[in-house]
């Protein structure tokens, strides 16, 4: 891994949020366990526009993540509204937590009265967020939806979670449950969880944070279980809804010969793009994926997404 690759993880982290002309976005899910859980995020309207971009941030992030605003600024540079959702409990409200797999914030989030009104809808997801939007263009969870992008994404879960746990990647590790944790103990102020934060706060592995973490509260058997059934990967051939994964070469956390093999399984939907620029989710800004029309990640993910319907 080249040290690249680190910087362009890091050093735009660092950078902050850029501000974005955006108006405060409520919704309500139902869950089985919890009832109504309310989900919130920041919709950039485009007036007469009749597509929206639903933007899902990563793991340890949340809708005001720098990379979601560049996204939600690049759709609506392309006539689209764009809504950065947060997943339950991201935004530190203590409503719940969220896993690699939760396609229900998103069905919540597509029926809500603001974006009912919309035509098309396209999906962007980052890191386990494009994990997420692969699996809802899977389960075709709405009819509108006319194309996804993944971008860093850990499509076989299982795969890279044994990566992400590699010595190496133990301060990636620790800044990505550190954000997790905050998640988690600020459900935990509001309602019983089945393990105190101290304990989830103690895990130093992936495995081991989902065994104490997500299994008990989602009612998966086993840690292999969860994997299996909400991997991207094990489904990947299912896929049939237009799909794009941007795989960085120099990704530190993001492991791209376990999402190599997995494409290996795709479907004729899935185009994947390979780029030996940038790091984990951040990329030069004159970045061409040679889709033509404005450079930079989000720009030509929102291009390739407007040239498939």
């Amino acid at each position: 891994m080249s040290v690249t690759g680190h910087l362009w993880t890091v050093l735009p982290n660092l950078l902050g949020s850029p501000s974005e002309p955006s108006t405060p976005f409520f919704t309500t899910v139902d869950d089985p366990y919890l009832g109504s859980i309310r989900l919130t995020g920041w919709l950039d309207e485009v007036p007469e526009s009749d597509t929206a971009a639903l933007i899902v941030h990563g793991f340890g992030g949340d809708a005001n993540s720098r990379y979601c605003a560049f996204a939600a600024r690049a759709a609506r540079k392309a006539g689209y509204s764009a809504l950065r959702l947060n997943l339950r409990g991201a935004d530190l409200s203590g409503e719940d937590i969220y896993h690699g797999g939760l396609t229900e914030d998103l069905r919540a989030a597509l029926r809500s009265p603001e974006l009912r009104k919309y035509r098309k809808v396209y999906i962007i997801g980052y890191s386990v967020g494009g994990c997420i939007a692969l699996r809802a263009a899977i389960e075709k969870i709405d009819p509108r939806i006319r194309g996804v992008a993944a971008v860093c994404s850990p499509i076989d879960l299982e795969a890279g979670a044994v990566a992400f746990d590699d010595p190496s990647n133990a301060l990636y590790r620790r800044h990505v449950f550190h954000q997790l944790n905050r998640v988690y103990k600020a459900a935990a102020a509001r309602r019983p969880m089945a393990n105190p934060p101290e304990v989830v706060e103690c895990a130093l592995f992936t495995k081991e944070r989902d065994e104490v973490a997500v299994i008990p509260r989602f009612g998966f058997p086993s840690v292999d279980a969860y994997y299996e059934k909400i991997a991207v990967a094990s489904d990947i051939h299912r896929l049939d809804i237009p799909g794009l994964l941007i795989v960085s070469e120099n990704d530190p956390i993001v492991s791209p010969k376990t999402v190599r093999d997995a494409c290996g399984r795709a479907s004729r939907a899935l185009t994947t793009i390979h780029t030996p620029a940038g790091g984990h989710l951040y990329f030069p800004s004159d970045l061409d994926l040679g889709q033509g029309g404005r450079l930079g990640l989000a720009s030509q993910v929102v291009t390739w997404l407007s040239n498939q319907s």
